[in-house]
């Protein structure tokens, strides 16, 4: 029986997980529809986890052992895949914001879905932040150093910049060199000044976390959060306490922990093209004969519970930029 290897991440702490997420439910129904059986045409093996060197060596063992075709969730998965492996077909989809693991995820042997960060593809679309949060001077971004959204020469530049107790600090795009230049660049557009920061560990992010100024600013994380053990927590938390607006760039399952918004990518609709691309190969279809293509669908959730403790008073243009309204509690069921 064929193997389908499933890496998976980017799971909320009280939601579903795994199999029972959208985004993977979404892949097996197009396997099916396909007339590709679990049980008795393959077997699905997930691999669920948040750390990167977990799943780096679960890609490499399933290699070893001999699986069919991966299916990579997110763009460091596929580069745990992408290294595991030159011959196993691996379908993916993931973000390359300034061309990050592009190379590494065009071999001959991977094809998928590049998405557009939906809320930060552009000035045009970075700009809804004026108006759904007028008030914000200050776009604060945390990264996880740990990811291949990390560079080498980022990290370099973070490490250099540790204070004298060797913590981490924000560097502003407006006074040093970041690693992002594009997203300082779009802060400069729209008028708001872009800070970042390189965190090791979740008692670091909540150190510089306690630094973020709700009266003016807004904490923009991005998902390499989920592989920092803690981290997601943490910012859940200081969301909560201290009343900071949180926009969290590609996941937009956030709001139903109760930060104010969450703008991504459909992830339930990529897991789908991702189960027919699947499909095709397992059928005989090479990878190389289905190219990477953009996608550019956007999915925005707003927690309307966070916006009333946050004090917003949101006009109709704004709250009909999201596709769904929340409240804190509510089980919605994860991407």
């Amino acid at each position: 029986m064929r193997r389908v290897a499933v890496l998976n991440s980017y799971n909320l702490p009280r939601v579903a997980r795994g199999r029972q997420t959208l985004r993977v439910r979404a892949f097996v129904d197009a396997l099916a529809e396909a007339g590709l059986a679990e049980g008795r045409d393959y077997e699905l093996v997930l691999v669920d986890h948040e750390e990167p060197q977990e799943t780096q060596a679960a890609a490499r063992r399933l290699a070893a052992e001999g699986v069919d075709l991966f299916h990579a969730i997110g763009t460091p998965n596929t580069v745990a895949a992408a290294q595991a492996t030159s011959d196993i077909p691996i379908v993916y989809y993931g973000a390359h914001p300034e061309g990050i693991a592009d190379a590494v995820c065009a071999a001959p042997n991977l094809t998928g879905r590049i998405f557009a960060l939906p809320f930060t593809s552009g000035y045009k679309k970075f700009r809804f932040l004026g108006s759904f949060l007028p008030h914000v001077r200050r776009v604060w971004t945390p990264f996880y150093e740990a990811t291949v959204f990390v560079r080498p020469e980022m990290r370099r530049l973070h490490r250099d910049a540790r204070n004298g107790s060797g913590q981490p600090r924000w560097l502003s795009g407006e006074t040093a060199k970041v690693g992002f230049r594009t997203l300082a660049g779009l802060g400069y557009v729209i008028g708001v000044e872009y800070l970042e920061l390189v965190f090791a560990s979740p008692e670091e992010l909540r150190r510089a976390l306690a630094e973020v100024d709700p009266e003016d600013g807004v904490l923009m994380p991005y998902n390499e959060s989920f592989h920092c053990p803690g981290a997601v927590e943490a910012i859940f938390e200081e969301s909560r306490s201290r009343g900071l607006p949180v926009i969290w760039n590609n996941n937009a399952q956030v709001a139903v922990e109760g930060v104010l918004s969450g703008i991504g990518a459909d992830w339930e609709l990529l897991g789908r093209q991702s189960g027919e691309a699947a499909a095709a190969i397992l059928g005989g279809t090479p990878p190389a004969a289905l190219p990477r293509t953009l996608h550019q669908e956007q999915v925005a959730w707003i927690n309307l519970d966070a916006a009333s403790r946050l004090g917003l008073d949101l006009d109709d243009e704004s709250l009909a930029y999201f596709d769904r309204r929340v409240v804190d509690g509510s089980q919605e069921m994860c991407m």
